[in-house]
């Protein structure tokens, strides 16, 4: 299952396939969303330490405010991947393909998996924080990993190939872009 795991990571498609089939890739991929969440967390921790250290009792502010950020980050990981994966299904269908929803699910995990890189970029714009050259780069490759590994999702499970599985995963996130802008207010 690993193989296949890391395999898939670097765009090959039998990998996906074999994983958009296997019932196992459910285990795996509630693995990868909560490593995930936590790292979201983490993330999430670390942007607001000022918040988190202003907390005058010990108890709350070496646990139960560091594992609320942790637990929304979780729950914000699982809202991604069923969001990412009702929009694998559209991009599927408004292309013409079958829309396995079963398939998108178990994929949408591994598809996140590359989110980790974009991660301090996106926390640190709504925190208001400076963003250096490097997480600009990081987020530019994470955004890029994530777009072929949906390519490569659209041609193991749709049997896409060329400007139909790129066109739909490009207008799927597209869409998702114009959501997220919508519904994250800017920082100041």
């Amino acid at each position: 299952m690993m193989k296949q795991l890391s395999r898939a990571l670097f765009f090959d498609k039998e990998a996906m396939k074999l994983l958009a089939n296997d019932a196992k890739t459910n285990r795996l991929g509630l693995l990868l969303i909560l490593f995930l969440g936590i790292a979201y967390g983490l993330f999430s921790v670390q942007v607001n330490a000022d918040y988190v250290g202003s907390f005058e009792s010990d108890l709350l502010r070496n646990l139960v405010v560091p594992f609320i950020f942790i637990f929304f980050g979780f729950l914000t990981m699982i809202l991604t991947r069923l969001a990412l994966t009702l929009l694998l299904w559209a991009g599927a269908r408004g292309f013409g393909g079958p829309g396995f929803m079963k398939s998108f699910y178990r994929l949408s995990s591994i598809i996140l998996v590359p989110s980790v890189l974009a991660m301090p970029v996106l926390i640190g714009l709504q925190a208001g924080l400076e963003i250096s050259l490097l997480t600009w780069l990081l987020l530019i490759l994470g955004f890029i990993w994530i777009y072929i590994l949906g390519v490569k999702a659209m041609e193991a499970t749709q049997s896409f190939i060329g400007i139909r599985a790129y066109g739909s995963v490009l207008v799927m996130l597209l869409f998702f872009t114009c959501i997220f802008y919508l519904t994250i207010p800017p920082s100041e």
